[in-house]
């Protein structure tokens, strides 16, 4: 065995294999369709506004009234409004706020930002599930389309939860008018979530390698090795960190920033041991970047930043 790498990936997406046949596709009476459409605007405030646009998403796509093209619409809706939010978030030249209010409003800028990206991604895999994109048969795909819906529905979801947590301490003012032109996105989205889990309530299905619990279908055996048993001398790193200066930089940071924008392909950062003071920011731009180091203790990234020092707990993770 290899030594265990450690691995901080932008985005880790786990998901269950299921059946291609996915229930997305079966028939549906046009009753109960119309029932999924009222069901994605549950709890919504202005319900009937929600019903309408959702309608005419639907209608503009012209893929006709199924259970896709509802959870499709409704997704399509909650990203609209979730840049209607984002628009609405005020920014901190127009108010007076103290420290902490300032940082949990920028805070709120940018995970509203994520989440718009967010929802975009996931409109973009229930095309893939509509069949253009390709299921067309391959469990595979499907399993790769629905595993990565679910984890851009969820992390879209969360990230309003973590904006609004960035106000305690704070007079909460500012979070009341955030936290409500945030409510029907995170309401849209738990409904989409909820009714997509409904309709492929199907087994677990074991993966390819029946010993690795964590190893969902879609991930391919090359991938599965440079997470498992490749060590990272073998790993043909596109970076090397090293706080003695025998790597090209000195902090994980600078690698980071210099990695490429937008990436399609993965950027494999290797991190030699040694003790990294410093707050790792993988920005949005940054993506598929993946960090390895020398294993548990050997590798060490420590950041000091807390509460105490005004700093919303977003901004206190060590990475993120």
């Amino acid at each position: 065995m290899g030594m265990t790498a450690l691995l901080f990936v932008t985005m880790l997406m786990f998901v269950q294999a299921f059946s291609s046949q996915t229930q997305l596709f079966k028939p549906y009476k046009e009753e109960n369709v119309q029932s999924l459409v009222a069901k994605a605007c549950q709890f919504i405030d202005a319900h009937d506004s929600c019903v309408s646009n959702i309608r005419t998403h639907i209608q503009e796509s012209g893929h006709g009234l199924t259970p896709h093209s509802v959870l499709t619409a409704a997704v399509k809706e909650a990203h609209d409004k979730a840049k209607l939010a984002m628009q609405g978030i005020p920014t901190v030249t127009t108010l007076s706020f103290r420290s902490r209010e300032q940082i949990a409003i920028e805070d709120c800028k940018e995970l509203v930002g994520f989440s718009v990206s967010e929802l975009a991604w996931s409109m973009l895999e229930m095309n893939k599930l509509h069949g253009g994109g390709g299921i067309d048969g391959d469990s595979h795909d499907a399993a790769s389309a629905g595993g990565n819906l679910k984890t851009w529905l969820s992390a879209a979801m969360s990230n309003q939860d973590t904006c609004l947590e960035g106000f305690e301490g704070t007079e909460r003012k500012y979070e009341e008018m955030i936290k409500g032109s945030l409510r029907q996105v995170t309401q849209l989205v738990s409904n989409v979530l909820d009714m997509y889990t409904q309709l492929n309530a199907l087994p677990f299905k074991p993966s390819r390698n029946e010993s690795s619990v964590l190893s969902p279908e879609w991930l391919s055996e090359t991938d599965e090795s440079l997470m498992t048993r490749v060590s990272p001398s073998a790993m043909h790193p596109d970076a090397v960190v090293s706080v003695d200066g025998k790597g090209k930089y000195r902090t994980i940071n600078e690698a980071i920033n210099e990695a490429p924008n937008h990436s399609t392909k993965r950027y494999v950062i290797y991190v030699k041991k040694g003790l990294y003071r410093e707050n790792i920011a993988m920005k949005k731009k940054k993506t598929n970047i993946m960090l390895v180091g020398d294993g548990i203790g050997q590798t060490i990234i420590t950041g000091d930043r807390n509460f105490l020092q005004g700093l919303t707990t977003f901004r206190t993770a060590t990475v993120g």
